[in-house]
């Protein structure tokens, strides 16, 4: 029993505390250990067995022209509008912190995308189901953009006043999307799986990092709030 107390205490004093702390050390292993193997290693065995499977089962004409469609959910595009929406929405409630975590959040996801296209020079797919784009394939942007985005969205709902069932219900389905969406840019053949992999492991790395320094943040500046708060009721006191 107090063994328990101890963890307990101790995981409260741990920098991300220890579940997602957790979470964020195998997030990075796992960006880590993929950079390693393809990047340097060269190692495109997983990948080419993937593009095999899917050409042998699953590729048909149909759901290539779904996909074309469904992936556009982490475009560029669809994202600043997305973002835009949240911003406005939290701006007609009045709620600034949240407008400004909102704008950091997007900005630097997309910063972190041309940071990791820049820094990783590998070529896109050969022969893929769509116009063939002219950026590098590794991360997948549209991974990391999409587990960033629908992420916080998981975020927002999780700390919203929903019922229960209704936040596990609408954030499954928005992890599912953020998979599905990765899973097309394997499909139409404009990723590997390692680059989608990869960009799936850094975005939740990154938005778990922020979310932790926005909620210290605001931790701090209500405490000094509060302190002011009484500093100020005593000055009026003694005066």
């Amino acid at each position: 029993m107090a063994f328990t107390k101890f963890i307990q205490k101790y995981a409260k004093k741990l920098p991300l505390g220890l579940i997602p702390l957790g979470l964020f050390m195998f997030a990075i292993y796992v960006f880590s250990d993929i950079t390693y193997n393809i990047i340097w290693k060269e190692e495109v065995k997983t990948d080419l067995a993937v593009f095999k499977f899917l050409s042998e089962h699953i590729i048909n004409p149909p759901l290539t022209e779904f996909m074309k469609r469904f992936t556009y959910l982490a475009s560029a595009p669809f994202l600043q509008v997305g973002y835009l929406g949240l911003i406005v929405l939290f701006l007609f409630r009045k709620n600034y912190r949240r407008v400004l975590e909102i704008f950091a959040i997007g900005i630097s996801g997309m910063l972190l995308n041309l940071a990791m296209k820049v820094s990783f020079h590998r070529l896109r797919p050969p022969d893929p189901l769509v116009e063939p784009l002219k950026s590098f394939s590794y991360p997948s942007g549209h991974a990391n953009s999409a587990f960033i985005f629908y992420g916080l969205l998981i975020f927002l709902i999780w700390k919203s006043n929903f019922p229960h069932p209704y936040k596990t219900i609408c954030c499954s389905l928005l992890l599912i999307l953020a998979i599905a969406i990765g899973f097309s840019r394997i499909y139409l053949r404009v990723h590997y799986f390692s680059d989608v992999i990869s960009g799936f492991a850094i975005g939740f790395a990154w938005l778990l990092l922020l979310i932790w320094i926005m909620e210290k943040l605001k931790k701090k500046a209500s405490k000094e709030v509060v302190q002011e708060v009484i500093e100020d009721a005593d000055k009026s006191q003694q005066g």
